[in-house]
């Protein structure tokens, strides 16, 4: 899909630092990037941003919640 782009969004949990947390998320994604790009995907098509701790979709109370809080998100868009 030549048209199509990728966002790659990293996450965590609440747990810890959350200057650390942002650093965390910012390289999570981007090791998503590196290997999508390992495989020939173009750089030019992906972007990559951590948010860290502050676009949670669990409850940060519970290990459940803390479970998915920690994740990294692909978005496809159109340019």
């Amino acid at each position: 899909y030549p048209d199509y782009n990728l966002r790659i969004e990293g996450h965590t949990d609440n747990v810890g630092d959350p200057n650390q947390n942002l650093k965390l998320s910012e390289a999570r994604a981007k090791t998503c990037l590196d290997y999508l790009a390992s495989k020939g995907i173009d750089r030019s098509r992906m972007v990559s941003s951590g948010y860290g701790e502050t676009r949670p979709i669990g409850d940060n109370k519970t290990k459940a919640g803390r479970d998915l809080n920690r994740r990294t998100e692909f978005n496809t868009f159109l340019k």
